[in-house]
């Protein structure tokens, strides 16, 4: 071999030599840096335990073997907990930040319809005449004239608010009432509320749901009754059975056996 053919061969092992090093630290730096996202990411193609839906059972409580494990796998648990924490405590901050948002947006919504400048645009004398040429009257319809363009301005505003409230209403509602969704209630509500176009959902809730509890009261009463006489009847034909067989009429076992055999003789 030729002396420049080794030094080109050198050259070629001690840069492989200098790369390792730096690919090792990488995956240190990425091992090093394991967050909740990354265990989140984590999915059954690395590990068949990961699955999306696990739910392993029968382990042994955490704080029994966790002292057990390599130190290394420790750090890693510390770091994700830590994360989990920062995550936790970012959500909260930033749920705080949203609920004082909506806290100012609901008090600024409160004085567009019943502060003090909406009180103004109510009760306004919209028949009076007054004089111009005296200064109380200018004073008087300047005034008039100033609420009025105040509530046209408000106006909007207000309507558009109360719309919005509205929605909020019943999407509460819907989630406190779930029978809204079964279709027994739905289709009763939808055609009360054609009959009685005056009813607010909620009334028309109320009224169809005491409708189906008086309905369901009746046919379980109905059914008890239906329950007690068939028991009677079997306890009266068991009876009857016990004291006199007449010719013809087979031994029975019990009540149920009696009961069956006097239906199917009523029948023919």
């Amino acid at each position: 071999m030729e002396t420049g053919e080794l030094s080109n061969t050198s050259v070629e092992v001690n840069e492989t030599a200098e790369a390792a090093p730096q690919t090792e630290e990488t995956i240190d730096d990425v091992i090093d840096n394991f967050t909740l996202d990354d265990l989140m990411a984590y999915s059954a193609e690395q590990d068949e335990l990961f699955t999306d839906d696990a739910q392993h059972k029968g382990m042994k409580p955490l704080n029994e073997w966790i002292h057990n494990v390599p130190e290394d796998v420790r750090k890693h648990l510390a770091n994700i907990r830590a994360d989990y924490t920062r995550k936790t405590q970012e959500l909260s901050r930033m749920r705080k930040e949203v609920e004082e948002a909506q806290r100012a947006q609901r008090l600024q919504n409160e004085n567009i319809l019943n502060g003090a400048t909406a009180r103004l645009t109510q009760n306004i004398d919209e028949q009076s005449e007054y004089d111009l040429f005296d200064p109380e009257g200018m004073k008087a319809e300047i005034q008039r004239q100033a609420k009025l363009m105040l509530r046209d301005m408000l106006q909007p505003a207000q309507e558009e608010l109360q719309v919005q409230q509205r929605r909020l209403e019943l999407e509460q509602f819907k989630t406190a009432n779930p029978e809204l969704s079964d279709p027994e209630y739905r289709t009763a509500i939808v055609g009360l509320l054609k009959d009685r176009p005056e009813l607010k959902l909620e009334d028309a809730f109320y009224i169809v749901k005491s409708k189906i509890g008086a309905t369901r009261l009746q046919e379980e009463r109905a059914e008890l009754a239906e329950r007690k006489a068939r028991q009677k009847e079997m306890a009266l034909l068991s009876a009857r059975g016990t004291r006199t067989r007449p010719q013809g009429q087979p031994k029975f076992k019990n009540a149920v056996e009696a009961y069956k055999w006097h239906k199917s003789q009523m029948a023919r």
